[in-house]
């Protein structure tokens, strides 16, 4: 689905992410402003980071958190997560961690050795020059590191995140509070600039394609009505429009 390209609730979020990211650049990756970024679900995170990294020419890698373990246990260890990373060509790149929050919420057990055990793994990429990926064989493989610009992400349960001190007090290590001082939150999209958004999306143009009876107009008025009361339910921000473009033309085949 294609958004537009200046989203009301995003500006300020989209002017400091893109000086710190043209910092990073500029500087020839001397100044790496690693940062958190918080906000609710669909406000736009990734979105904005993958964007504001393209414009500017940067490397752009997601990873999620959420599904890291530690090194040496089953699963995907952020070593295996970073092996796009191979493929940068060396340039500056921005690594965008999402669901980053679900390594700071309280557990017991193994579940808190294995998130905290990930957070010192994260750390390690932050203080060092190289870092080891998983490469090929089996085998690991040095990269650089002093290239990278970290955006540790999450919707903390779209509560709000005022300060680091809030980040501390939900189990973030006082390691990453001296490695990473900025923090930038997200607004939620709100049901106006979610509606005024639908006539431009790419999905919708694909369906009317396949519909020719079906018009534009009628189109974006039932995918409204669809939106409406999604909005009130969920957090989904401008990703309710793909859910409410295919539930719109479901019902007109059905």
């Amino acid at each position: 689905m294609s958004k537009p390209t200046q989203i009301a609730e995003q500006k300020e979020t989209r002017r400091k992410l893109s000086h710190l990211f043209a910092s990073f650049k500029q500087s020839k990756c001397q100044i790496r402003p690693h940062l958190f970024l918080t906000g609710t679900s669909g406000s736009g995170k990734s979105y904005l980071v993958n964007e504001i990294a393209d414009e500017l020419g940067l490397g752009f890698v997601e990873i999620n958190a959420a599904q890291l373990t530690v090194e040496g246990v089953s699963g995907n260890s952020l070593s295996k997560a970073l092996v796009p990373l191979k493929n940068s060509g060396g340039r500056a790149t921005i690594v965008f961690v999402d669901e980053f929050d679900k390594l700071l919420v309280g557990n017991t057990g193994d579940a808190t050795y294995s998130r905290s055990g990930v957070q010192d793994e994260f750390l390690k990429c932050l203080e060092s020059d190289h870092i080891s990926i998983f490469g090929d064989y089996g085998k690991y493989v040095n990269i650089r590191a002093d290239n990278l610009l970290f955006v540790f992400a999450g919707a903390f349960n779209n509560e709000e995140i005022l300060s680091l001190e809030d980040l501390a007090e939900r189990g973030l290590r006082n390691e990453f509070l001296g490695r990473v001082g900025v923090l930038i939150s997200t607004i939620p999209i709100s049901l106006e600039t979610i509606l005024a958004a639908i006539p431009q999306s790419s999905l919708l143009e694909s369906y009317l394609e396949l519909n020719p009876k079906i018009t534009k107009k009628d189109a974006v008025k039932g995918i409204a009505e669809i939106v409406t009361p999604l909005h009130e339910k969920h957090a989904l921000g401008m990703r309710l429009i793909t859910t409410a473009t295919h539930q719109y033309f479901m019902e007109q085949v059905l």
